[in-house]
């Protein structure tokens, strides 16, 4: 699959903060160690429990048909049950400034989904090392659908662009902000900072 104009400029502008996101937030560090695990948990449920119901609402109003391989999906309710296993609290939501538009919301999804890509690579790592995966199902919520849905979230993204639904400058302003959001919510606060 040839990646769209919208992904490739996604990637461009958002690529330093994907990477800023990476070396401070060190979440596969936190996630393999047990002490400091649920609350990096409840870190991923407050960045999902936030972004969900300003985004996904933007989003399914495209109504935009990508055979039905693509829909935004609550990750948080999965999230919740993680931390239920864990037993800890389920945390409130972040709230970020929501998404203006459609176009906007989409490049909010996109850092979403972008993290499940991610997800399934630090559980498989975590399954390498030999480490318990208790309370950590939300890496991997898709499963075998993970590969097609991110490509029906592509063609989503092209179609909404060739529609004139969302430009491909409102994306891009809405990856850098989800990241910042992402950046801001899981990033390790100060009672875990120095593990």
């Amino acid at each position: 699959m040839i990646a769209s104009p919208a992904l490739l400029a996604l990637r461009e502008a958002t690529a330093s903060a994907h990477e800023t996101l990476e070396i401070e937030a060190r979440i596969e560090s936190r996630l393999a160690d047990r002490a400091t695990r649920a609350q990096t948990v409840q870190a991923f449920h407050r960045f999902h429990a936030g972004l969900e119901p300003v985004s996904h609402p933007l989003v399914a109003g495209l109504n935009i048909d990508v055979g039905g391989a693509f829909a935004p999906r609550s990750r948080a309710d999965g999230i919740a049950r993680d931390l239920a296993a864990l037993g800890v609290r389920v945390p409130a939501p972040a709230r970020p400034v929501a998404p203006t538009n459609a176009g906007t919301a989409l490049g909010w999804v996109y850092v979403a989904e972008g993290s499940m890509l991610g997800g399934r690579i630090i559980r498989r790592r975590l399954t390498a090392e030999r480490r318990d995966l208790d309370g950590l199902d939300f890496l991997d919520p898709y499963g075998e659908e993970t590969g097609a849905r991110w490509r029906a979230f592509m063609t989503l993204l092209d179609q909404a662009c060739a529609s004139g639904r969302a430009t491909v400058e409102e994306i891009v302003q809405g990856g850098i902000d989800g990241f910042a959001f992402a950046h801001q919510t899981l990033r390790p606060q100060t009672q875990d900072a120095a593990a």
